[in-house]
Formats: C-alpha cells, sequence, structure tokens
C-alpha cells in the first residue's frame, strides 16, 4: 500500500502509520512516588472545562440548542461544581477559552477567589492540532492577555498551558 497516509481513512491506514502517531504522545517515566505524603493510598486531580457556548461559536454559532447547553453549563453546572468542592474543601483547576472568559467573567472571578486554577483552553476551543504553530501561539498569548485582565489582582495564579499538553509556564 503505498497511497500517502492523508488520502487514507483511518481504518485505512496500515499499523505502522498508526503506531508512529500514537507514540508522538507516549508518556515518559512513571510519575508515581513509591510511598504518597501522609500514608495515602493516591493522589487526586480535578479539573474543569467551561468551554460554555464556545463549543458552537467554534463550529459557527448556528445551533440555538448547542448554544443553550454552554449557557446551561454556565448558569447551573460550574455554580454546583463550585458549591460541591466548597463543601468538600477540595480545590482544583478550571480550563476556559479566553471567550468563555470574556462571557462569563464573574464566574471566572468567583473561582479564582475560591481558589481554585485557572488555565488556558485555548481561544474559542479551536482545534489546536490543525492550527500552524504560529496561529496556536497568537491564540495562546491572546488568550493569556485575556484571562490576566480577567483575574482578580492578587489572587491565585493563572495556569498558562494548553490541554493538548504544550506549556507556556506559569504567570
Amino acid at each position: 500500500m503505498n497511497t500517502p497516509q492523508a488520502d487514507l481513512e483511518p481504518w485505512q491506514w496500515p499499523e505502522e502509520h498508526w503506531r508512529k502517531l500514537v507514540n508522538r504522545v507516549r508518556a515518559g517515566r512513571k510519575l508515581r512516588p513509591d510511598e504518597w505524603p501522609g500514608a495515602a493510598r493516591c493522589a487526586v486531580a480535578l479539573s474543569f472545562d467551561s468551554d460554555h457556548e464556545t463549543s458552537e461559536l467554534r463550529d459557527g454559532g448556528k445551533s440555538i440548542g448547542r448554544m443553550a447547553w454552554g449557557q446551561y453549563g454556565a448558569r447551573v453546572g460550574v455554580p454546583r461544581i463550585l458549591s460541591l468542592l466548597a463543601k468538600h474543601g477540595v480545590k482544583a483547576s478550571f480550563y476556559v477559552p479566553a471567550v468563555t472568559a470574556l462571557l462569563h467573567p464573574d464566574e471566572q472571578r468567583r473561582v479564582i477567589a475560591e481558589g481554585h486554577e485557572v488555565g488556558i483552553h485555548g481561544w474559542i476551543h479551536e482545534l489546536n492540532s490543525i492550527l500552524p504553530r504560529e496561529a496556536e501561539r497568537d491564540l495562546m498569548r491572546r488568550s493569556a492577555d485575556t484571562l490576566e485582565q480577567i483575574r482578580l489582582p492578587g489572587c491565585a495564579r493563572l495556569v498558562c498551558a494548553l490541554r493538548r499538553g504544550t506549556s507556556a509556564g506559569t504567570r
């Protein structure tokens, strides 16, 4: 099969091709310590994607139903999550597209004021895997600037990392 991989559907790829793709993102060394602090049996990290309307906006903003799903997340979902986290004294990370932060700035301020992290989740929930490197970098910087302007001065740090694994450090 000498057909270029781009011309094939994923189910037509030879094993060598899909293994190459998977191996690009294989995890490195094991991070599990020999012993957890305080004799804990495990560690848990909670993170939430507060995409709200941006999943539909990214796709053109034509579906009223999908826009309503995003409204539910902002009006009901995140407040319930924050209440549950507060009840149990647990901190979490919320990954937020910049457009979501612009649409719901008070939500981001509440998340930060309650001691949680806010991390970059793109500009408008774009598909980073198909963006040119420079466009991805530009959108990440714009997103970081937007989230910095919205957060409360002196509050918790802003995590500047894309969800797909690229990292620009912490601001």
